[in-house]
Order: structure tokens, then sequence, then C-alpha cells
């Protein structure tokens, strides 16, 4: 199998679009997108782009996606990378794609000296497993927040 993560573009947009509506679906929340292919388009255009995304393509077949944006901590006193979404489809998972995903993620990070930084659902014990056999540590006693300063970069 040919997996391949790369930079989205604004020619992206049906593509993470679909894959958006696939993870709103998987989570029960498709009443809450509201997002357009054409409003992914344009917030992928402007310079900088309103928030960043990675394609993951299994074999040619788009299979999952990552997106984050740049986010300022008052109580750090610096920048980080919010990982918003990550997903990938259910047919290929387990193919080692998210984890390829949250690598190319840490390397955005890692390319800007940045740390990394999600959320997770608390009853999403899937996603913290996951996340913690990367490396990731959970932050805090009652929120599933990750800092993924553990994890290695890239």
């Amino acid at each position: 199998m040919d997996l391949v993560v790369r930079p989205a573009s604004a020619a992206d947009a049906g593509v993470l679009h679909r894959l958006m509506l696939g993870l709103a679906e998987h989570e029960g929340l498709t009443a809450f997108v509201s997002v357009t292919p054409d409003s992914l388009a344009e917030a992928l255009s402007v310079s900088p782009p309103r928030a960043a995304f990675l394609v993951a393509e299994l074999d040619g077949r788009p299979v999952g996606y990552a997106s984050w944006t740049r986010c300022y901590s008052i109580w750090r006193g610096q920048d980080y990378l919010n990982l918003d979404d990550l997903f990938v489809v259910d047919d290929a998972r387990g193919s080692g794609v998210g984890e390829a995903l949250m690598r190319a993620f840490a390397g955005e990070a890692g390319r800007d000296g940045l740390s990394r930084r999600w959320e997770v659902a608390s009853d999403n014990h899937a996603a913290q497993r996951f996340y913690a056999r990367l490396g990731a540590e959970l932050e805090g006693k009652f929120i599933a927040r990750w800092n993924a300063s553990a994890m290695p970069r890239g």
C-alpha cells in the first residue's frame, strides 16, 4: 500500500469537505457542519491561511486529514499549533494513516519550533489510547487536553 501525506491546498477543498462530513457523521454531529467547499477554498487561499490541513491518501484515495490552527498561550507566553481534527475513514483505520498524519503534524510544529496541543472527548478512549501510544501525555485531571512535548517530532 502506498501512503502519502501531503499539505492540502485550496484545490483540495472538496476532498476536505467530504472528509470533514465523514468525521461529523462518525461523531453524530452533522447538524453542526456549516462549512462549504467554497469557504474552505477561501480559507486556504488567503495569506496566511486561516487553518492548515494535511491530506492522507492511500493508493491515491483520500482516506484522512488533519487540521490545525496557530494559537497563543497566555499562560505559557508562546505560540503553539492546536490540532483541531484528526480523522481517518473506517476502512483505512489500523493501516498507519493516523500515525502518519500525527507525525507530519509534529513535523510542521517542529519546523517552526512550536509545541502541539489538542483536546479529546473524555469518553473517546480509543483516541486517548492512540495518542498515548504515540507518546502524548494527558494534561490535567478532568479535561482531555494533550501536550505532545514528549511525542517524537516528524
